[in-house]
């Protein structure tokens, strides 16, 4: 049963690492059956990726990102402070001199540092049967773990000092750990976790390689096989054209059927961090009708297409009659001024969440992004439910987040909410080009620059 599902800040994740290192769960009383719970998530356990669901601009709440190393920092800023010290020499300070020094030195900080970008993820809380699935999931994962080559060990103090104290931890989980954890667990039936009014189905998902496992992509093969109203994707990455290429053959199949009734497509995702990520982006906005939102890449396309080297990228128009009409945006908050905003005075909220919903009948969450890796090379692992009323409240809490629009009733016609997030994100585009606060986080996805080298 999945109770909630919290489009918030940051939690931890399990404390021993997993062999190919993008899985997100934490488990937590596994042993108390009738008070276990569990998360599977998307949030990542490290302090600079803590935000709220409001995404304040550049909250102080945030970590702070310096420049420099950080006692370095401080040692400069307070030479910056002595400064004002020679101003009144051989004098005690006043406290109106003392603060007037100390606001300097924190001046010289916060020149020379940042507040991390505004954080967006979800996670899912679980309990009931699958708390098993999890513990079954975790101690695989624990058992099939190495510890670093001892060759490493010797010879990293060289390059990051405070190894030593690493290798003291690993020694002490490796050698003085209960022995006796995971055939304890082990004895634990399934029943021991049945809910007396539990309502809902949700499965484990995993991309594991070393045991040929691919069920979070045959997740999203099926969750889009089914669609027959929408889908709304926040995430990461969307870097995954054969999932593009599989949504418009299955509405493809839909119309040919004789289901006429567009199909409403919400992605929600970040400018890529890296500029060696944009091409694998284009190719899935490309094929959706969103190639104008990478300009260098869309220039580039129509110039080959007019040499005879390629096709024309198909137009929003175009893939309308087909069936499908597409949003593709990025969430965007601004400081709260009444006076005309500068450049600098928009931010853009870092998406890092894994998540789909279909239809408000069935949502998938987990660490796995829209991505070659995620679908097939790296550790991942999802949850799926046909949980109609939690899929129905997520999409409410998450459009509402964005757009400030919760949209229709369950299973209404979301195409007129499709028509407003295109209102809204366009109204957004102009207000931030005239320097006006933002209405709603919701703005087109936009990237204009030249791509570097594909990474996957």
């Amino acid at each position: 049963m999945a109770d909630e599902v919290a489009p918030k800040g940051a939690m931890a994740t399990a404390t021993k690492a997993f062999a190919t290192h993008h899985q997100k769960m934490l488990l937590i009383d596994y042993e108390i059956p009738t008070q276990a719970a569990g998360y599977v998530m998307g949030h990542n356990s490290v302090t600079d990726f803590w935000d709220t669901a409001e995404h304040h601009f550049r909250d102080i709440r945030r970590e702070r990102i310096y420049d420099i190393e950080h006692v370095q920092l401080q040692k400069a800023a307070w030479k910056e402070g002595e400064r004002y010290d020679s101003a009144s020499p051989g004098y005690r300070l006043s406290p109106a001199q003392q603060a007037t020094k100390e606001r300097l030195v924190q001046s010289y900080m916060d020149k020379n540092s940042h507040v991390a970008k505004p954080y967006q993820d979800v996670s899912c809380r679980l309990h009931g049967p699958i708390l098993h699935d999890l513990n079954q999931n975790f101690c695989q994962a624990w058992e099939n773990s190495t510890e670093p080559p001892s060759l490493f060990l010797d010879t990293a103090w060289l390059i990051i000092p405070p190894v030593w104290f690493a290798r003291k931890i690993g020694d002490w989980i490796h050698n003085k750990m209960d022995p006796d954890f995971i055939t304890r667990r082990a004895k634990i039936p399934w029943e021991a976790f049945k809910l007396q009014n539990g309502q809902h189905n949700v499965q484990l998902l995993r991309t594991e390689p070393q045991h040929a496992e691919k069920s979070i992509k045959e997740c999203y093969a099926n969750l889009t096989r089914q669609i027959h109203h929408y889908i709304f994707i926040q995430n990461q990455y969307i870097q995954y054209t054969t999932w593009a290429e599989h949504l418009i053959e299955c509405v493809g199949r839909l119309r040919s059927a004789g289901y006429l009734k567009p199909i409403c497509v919400f992605i929600l995702t970040s400018t890529p961090e890296n500029n060696g990520m944009d091409r694998p982006t284009y190719d899935v906005a490309s094929k959706v009708g969103r190639s104008e939102a990478m300009k260098v890449e869309h220039e580039e396309a129509i110039e080959l297409a007019r040499q005879g080297k390629g096709e024309q990228p198909i137009t929003p128009t175009k893939l309308q009659k087909r069936g499908i009409n597409v949003f593709m945006g990025s969430l965007w908050t601004c400081a709260q001024s009444d006076e005309r905003l500068r450049t600098e005075d928009y931010e853009e909220i870092y998406i890092h969440a894994k998540v789909a919903i279909v239809d408000d009948a069935a949502f998938t969450i987990g660490s796995a992004n829209l991505n070659v890796r995620s679908m097939a090379l790296d550790s991942e692992l999802n949850v799926l439910s046909e949980a109609q009323d939690v899929a129905f409240k997520l999409r409410c809490d998450l459009f509402s987040q964005c757009s400030g629009l919760a949209g229709p009733g369950q299973f209404g016609d979301i195409s007129a909410t499709f028509g407003q997030w295109q209102e809204k994100a366009a109204s957004n585009f102009d207000f931030k080009s005239s320097g006006t606060k933002l209405s709603s986080e919701l703005l087109p996805f936009y990237v204009d620059r030249k791509p570097g080298s594909p990474v996957i």
